[in-house]
Order: structure tokens, then sequence, then C-alpha cells
């Protein structure tokens, strides 16, 4: 068996010889991730500001104006990371709609300490400027790590698909061991089973090396959606490793004959499509927080995107067999929900400082 590559995945082994395995997040994802925090900071951060120099008009006071905007800014950029990651277990708005999660170096779920730690060290991974030390870092160690999560011992990894009743149902039982044959006296004949003839029965399980049982997870999960040459092409470029593991049956029937039985083996249900509204959820929401001072774009996308993932969220939960998208509803929804209320707490301020004024 092959070890899987450092930088794909982290396997741990407990002592009772059970192996979890987690795939690490890419720069790709991580950065996305940093998008959509930084996009909701600065959205907040303006909102403060705004308040702040509201509460510093009604009061006539500039002071007490700059004194509010420093101390909630403070709060906000101090805390947002930390108090999401320890609250939210290892994630935040941009984590979580980019199903990423901060674990400690051994699989373990992030603690206080940790989150504190890596946090804390973030203000060095940011330098010269949007995190300059810390991609040099990422790209330096090839492990997924910042200077951060050296320092407190995580790692960011993907978040596992959750498991839904379906999935469960969608697993094959095992097949009950036959009963032990009774033990041959001298007093009389042996009554246990002749062998079955090479070739025919169930199969016996194999092991899989970890670069193949990837393969043949995604190839079990997408197979219904894929065009048979694409099938053919995937079998062809691991049939050395399918002639490792079923030989019989790649000489007689071929490469995709042997990684279609594996993916049986496997019991993944069939893959499902990203519904539509949890789609149009994510699309609305991050546009309600990129305009959220216009209220009359604001306004309506913030109704659209709660709207649109409120229905996704039932549809799927309803019909968990045919879509998928779940979190994807969520945090659109989310999004639109804080755009919303920004956009809606500033024309407030607005109007009030209207009639103030008149």
């Amino acid at each position: 068996m092959q070890p899987p590559e450092a930088s794909d995945d982290l396997i741990i082994s407990t002592p009772e010889r059970v192996a979890f395995q987690y795939e690490i997040a890419g720069i790709g994802s991580r950065f996305l991730a940093q998008i959509i925090d930084s996009l909701v900071i600065s959205v907040v951060l303006i909102a403060i500001t705004i308040l702040a120099g509201a509460l510093g008009g009604i009061f006539q006071s500039g002071e007490l104006a700059l004194l509010i905007a420093v101390i909630l800014g403070f709060l906000l950029l101090a805390g947002y990371f930390l108090v999401s990651e320890a609250a939210w277990n290892g994630q935040t708005l941009g984590k979580r709609s980019a199903r990423l999660r901060v674990v400690g170096d051994h699989g373990e779920p992030l603690t206080l300490g940790q989150a504190t730690i890596r946090n804390l060290v973030r203000i060095v991974d940011f330098l010269p400027f949007f995190y300059g030390i810390g991609m040099l870092t990422l790209f330096i160690n090839g492990r997924g790590k910042r200077l951060g999560d050296f320092a407190a011992g995580t790692l960011v990894v993907r978040d596992r698909q959750r498991i839904s009743l379906y999935d469960l149902a969608g697993v094959k039982p095992e097949a009950s061991p036959a009963p032990a044959a009774p033990v041959a006296s001298i007093w009389s004949t042996s009554t246990a089973p002749a062998a079955p003839p090479l070739g025919s029965g169930p199969t016996p399980p194999v092991t899989l090396e970890p670069g193949l049982r990837r393969l043949v997870v995604a190839y079990a999960a997408r197979r219904e959606a894929l065009p048979i040459e694409r099938r053919r092409a995937l079998a062809q470029s691991a049939e050395p490793a399918l002639l490792r593991v079923l030989p019989e049956l790649v000489a007689a029937g071929g490469p995709l004959a042997a990684l279609d039985q594996l993916a049986e083996r496997e019991g993944i249900t069939p893959y499902r499509p990203i519904h539509q509204g949890a789609s149009r959820a994510m699309t609305w929401g991050v546009t309600t927080l990129i305009f959220f001072w216009m209220p009359l774009v604001a306004i309506p996308t913030g109704i659209v995107s709660i709207v649109s993932g409120t229905n996704a969220i039932r549809a799927i939960r309803a019909e968990p067999n045919r879509y998928q998208g779940d979190d994807r509803a969520k945090t659109g929804r989310l999004l639109g929900i804080i755009g919303l209320s920004v956009t809606s707490v500033l024309l407030l301020l607005f109007l009030i400082g209207f009639f103030l004024r008149g």
C-alpha cells in the first residue's frame, strides 16, 4: 500500500487502529473563504462608522463618534475570527461557505486556546499586506499551514459532507457471517460444507490504496452523471491500480468493469445536483453585502436571498434523495440577513437624521 501524498490528506490513526482521513484545504479555497470574511468585516466596519457618526451628530460630539468607532472596530477586528472559530467549531462565515474547518494537528476539535493563538499570530501573517507572509508560508511548507497554524498546532481541512438518512439507507448491509461448522470427532463424520469452487460466491473484501479509494468514492458518487467515454478514460487511468486489486476481472471485462464493481461495494449514493434555490440564495446574499449602501438594491436582493434560501432548505429536506446544497442555502440566507439588517439600520439612521434636521 502506498502512503498518501502529504499535501493531499491528513490520516490519523487511533490506538484502536481506526483511521480518520481529512483532506487538507488548498490555497484557492482558503482565499475564497478569506474574501467572504473580509467582505463581511468591511460591511460591518462601514456600518459601525456610520453609526458612530450618527451618534456623534446627535450628541454634537466628534470625540464620542471617534471613540465609538475605534472601540467597536477594534472589537470586531480582534474578535470576529476568534469568536466565530471558537463558537462555531472551527468555522467562520467564509469557511462555512467554502466547506472548510479548522482542526487540531491530530484531527481533534479546535479549542479556545488554539483559536486564540492562531488569531493572535494572524497579525504577523497579514504583513506586509493581505496575508503576504501567510501566503508565502503556505507555499513553502506544502502542508496548508500559515504561521498561526504552526503556533497553535492547527490545520485547515475540507469539511466532510453531512450524512443524511437517505445516505444511510443507500448503504448496503453486510452479509451475515456463515455459521461455524461443528467440530469433527472420531464418533461422527464432519458436517462442514464443502468449499465453494473458485470464482463463485461473494467476493472477499479488498483493501484499496488511499489514492485508488479516493477515485472510487468520487466515481461512485458521480458516475450516473458521467458520459461513458469519461468513465472509460477514468478507468484506463487507474488500470495499474485496478490490476493489483482485481486482476481477473480487469482481464475478463476491462478496467471499467473493475471500477464499477468497486464503486458498487462502496455503497455511495448517486450524484445529486445542488438545488437552484441554494445557488440563487448564495448569489443574492453576496450581492446584498456588496450593495448594502444602496437600499434600492440591497433590500430586494436581501429578501430574494432569504426567500430562496428558505425554500431551498425546505425542498432539500423534503427530497434528500434528489437535491443537495443545504449548507449553501443556509450561508446565502445568512448573508442576506446580515446585508439586509445593515441596510435597514443605515436607512433608519438616514430617516432619523432627516426628520431631526427638518
